[in-house]
């Protein structure tokens, strides 16, 4: 059996020794040693948390890849036995058909009476022209210098000066008919 007296003698005789030894010391080491203690409880609950988060985790992660394994091979045995069914029954396959029809097909226009058409104006605006030759920095929308033009031209390469960004110009050869 066990004396629970004698223990609690036994613990209160190390704790009377552990405040006079702590009461012993200056004030800052008592300041330190506490510090110390409280830095190393909050060290000691953060490595338990993240070693049980890390656990929880590899846990998770083997019982996913375990179900992904497992619904991936009777996936493939039921591939298999389907290729054979259709292989030795002589049937076709069935074609799936996609399930948005409307995909494929061109709306169609519904026509108005002429009397129901109304008469559309041009808009009066004004057009800029257009430069065949201008050249746009995909990155940051600004048109090319002439002298990045003409690196462009010479070496094939030039940079955007506003962003950096590199252009590459690909000669292509073009087939006439």
């Amino acid at each position: 059996m066990v004396d629970w007296e004698q223990v609690a003698e036994t613990a209160l005789i190390y704790w009377n020794q552990f405040v006079d030894w702590f009461l012993g010391m200056p004030i800052y080491a008592q300041a330190l040693l506490i510090i110390g203690a409280v830095a190393a409880l909050v060290l000691a609950v953060i490595i338990v948390y993240y070693l049980l988060k890390g656990a929880a985790y590899l846990v998770y992660y083997i019982l996913k890849g375990t179900y992904l394994l497992i619904k991936g091979i009777f996936l493939g045995i039921f591939k298999l036995f389907e290729a054979l069914y259709y292989l030795i029954s002589g049937k076709p396959r069935p074609v799936k058909e996609p399930s948005d029809k409307n995909c494929c097909e061109q709306p169609e226009i519904p026509q108005d009476s002429p009397l129901e058409q109304e008469i559309i104006l041009p808009s009066q605006n004004e057009i800029q022209l257009v430069q065949p030759d201008a050249i746009f920095c995909s990155e940051c929308g600004t048109q090319y210098t002439e002298r990045m033009i003409e690196q462009l031209k010479v070496n094939g390469i030039a940079y955007c000066v506003y962003c950096g960004k590199g252009y590459k110009a690909i000669e292509a050869e073009v087939a006439s008919q």
